[in-house]
């Protein structure tokens, strides 16, 4: 789990935008690639705060994320950065709840993970669909979603109600609002990442994917 220099950019864009709250919770015990340290990251975005959460390593708080967070870790933290460990727990839906938890009620969350490739790493390949109809369903504001490939390394921003493939190439992977031409060859080690704000919490909800709602099942 990392935050490389590309993601420390787009961070810094959407906390310049959003700089409400000073307590940071990142999912991972992080390497933090053309950083000093975690003093310099906190200064960099105005956290006071920044705990991190592992079941490796040496974190924070040495947790199996796959299990519920602990009763007083709820409700503590302004924003949840998932530094690539969503896609590395087995539990996916329990991890969503427990970051949906460790929120304060008008609060952030960044996630960065696995779109394609990453093999014999983690588990899962995270789809643009995922995170819309989860965060659409839990009353959250996606502010930002985009994509990039090992050989750019730069962060292409996409319309997040794009969610189906138009194009792949070593250099990007674009989306597209409404299903189109099958793509033969995506690139491998391709990253997504999503910004979501939410202004209140409300219940857990686990979404249907809204292609299925929209085709009647089809």
């Amino acid at each position: 789990m990392s935050i490389e220099h590309s993601d420390m950019k787009m961070l810094l864009r959407f906390r310049e935008s959003n700089p409400e709250g000073t307590s940071c919770a990142i999912l991972g015990d992080v390497s933090l690639h053309s950083l000093s340290g975690m003093d310099e990251f906190k200064n960099l975005l105005g956290f006071d705060t920044v705990h991190t959460f592992d079941i490796n390593g040496n974190p924070t708080h040495k947790i199996n994320l796959n299990d519920p967070v602990p009763e007083e870790l709820c409700s503590q933290y302004d924003w949840v950065i998932d530094s690539g460990t969503l896609y590395c727990c087995f539990n996916i839906a329990m991890v969503w709840k427990n970051i949906l938890s460790l929120l304060k009620e008008s609060s952030c969350i960044v996630h960065t993970g696995n779109l394609s490739g990453f093999y014999g790493r983690g588990f899962y390949s995270l789809s643009p669909a995922l995170f819309r109809d989860f965060y659409r369903a839990n009353n959250f504001e996606i502010l930002g979603m985009g994509t990039k490939t090992r050989q750019v390394n730069q962060w292409h921003v996409f319309d997040p109600n794009n969610t189906y493939l138009n194009e792949a190439s070593t250099s990007c992977m674009k989306f597209q609002e409404h299903s189109g031409s099958f793509i033969e060859f995506i690139p491998n080690d391709c990253m997504i990442y999503c910004f979501a704000k939410r202004d209140k919490s409300t219940d857990f909800v686990e979404p249907v994917p809204q292609h299925f709602i929209d085709t009647d099942g089809a």
